[in-house]
């Protein structure tokens, strides 16, 4: 009889140990999903973000310093390319631009080719 129980209460603590290893390494799985979830979405709102800031700053062409020079904007028109995810507005967006500045006292064609090369990258 007291060998049954010593042997019973082997089993049961290596039951024990086994449950407590599978919920700490499930605790460990639901903290990094937590983490990388959570790392994603700051992420994709820091994309938001600076996609926001490339659009203001093309469509403004000056900042609290003043006038961007033009080379300035060809850059920010270019780097809307590597934002995809928006690519339908981006499109709609520099079309309207290029059409503004087409009128009189407009940047008048100066930027048409960065414009253009960007709608193409993004199509």
């Amino acid at each position: 009889m007291g060998h049954w129980v010593v042997s019973n209460l082997n089993e049961i603590g290596a039951v024990a140990t086994i449950l407590a290893f599978v919920f700490s390494i499930a605790a460990l799985a639901f903290s990094a999903y937590r983490y990388v979830s959570l790392r994603k979405d700051e992420l994709k709102n820091q994309r938001y973000e600076r996609y926001h800031l490339l659009l203001r700053n093309v469509s403004k062409g000056h900042d609290a310093e003043g006038p961007f020079k033009l080379v300035s904007q060809r850059a920010f028109i270019y780097e809307l390319r590597h934002f995809p995810e928006y690519k339908l507005l981006t499109v709609r967006l520099l079309t309207s631009l290029k059409e503004e500045w087409q009128e009189p006292g407009g940047i008048k064609g100066k930027l048409d080719y960065e414009i253009e090369e960007t709608i193409s990258a993004l199509s």
